[in-house]
């Protein structure tokens, strides 16, 4: 009897023990969810020339916004919010309530199809978002069919797609299909 209660008490310890390791694995890959740097996720996508001329706008995860890349070093806090604010979002169509974080570099010239941008959804968003970007695309596309025709290859090569883990990405410039498959497989990793 005293044998059958200790091999009783040893299963229920191992049960017991499994269980615990269950909850630790589970609360391990719950770590792996934590938010993705979608700045450097597009600065490593894009080469070195891209990355110094071209600046990457991101939001802080404070209601504010950061500068990368580029002009960066010269910007301060109200001038990545008046970036974001009058130039960035505008042209590619969002507004505040349609994301809950991003990051684009997108050209302020109109003699350049550039905009390469990450954009994780606000709940329920996601459609308005990918439609934003495609309206975006169609824009580059309109602006430069009868105006410079590189310009306009590389606006027709563009793509606008959601990724498996619910980011909307925008890729318009030279390379874009390589560029999009980094900018996949980092946001898959």
């Amino acid at each position: 009897m005293k044998l059958t209660k200790r091999l009783f008490a040893a299963l229920a310890a191992s049960v017991a023990l499994f269980a615990l390791a269950g909850c630790g694995t589970t609360s391990s890959s719950n770590s792996t969810s934590t938010p993705k740097d979608y700045t450097q996720i597009i600065h490593n996508a894009r080469p070195d020339e891209e990355n110094e001329s071209m600046l990457i706008l991101s939001t802080d995860g404070k209601g504010g916004f950061t500068a990368t890349d580029g002009y960066s070093a010269d910007m301060t806090a109200e001038d990545c919010k008046s970036q974001a604010d009058n130039f960035i979002l505008p042209m590619l169509g969002l507004a505040e309530g349609d994301y809950e974080s991003f990051a684009a570099s997108v050209s302020l010239m109109n003699v350049r199809s550039y905009a390469v941008a990450i954009v994780k959804p606000a709940a329920g968003k996601t459609d308005a978002v990918k439609q934003a970007l495609e309206d975006y695309v169609t824009g580059q596309q309109m602006s430069m069919q009868n105006y410079l025709a590189d310009q306009y290859e590389i606006a027709k090569a563009a793509k606008v797609t959601t990724v498996p883990s619910g980011e909307v990405v925008l890729v318009c410039c030279e390379n874009s299909d390589a560029v999009l498959s980094a900018i996949e497989d980092a946001l898959a990793a």
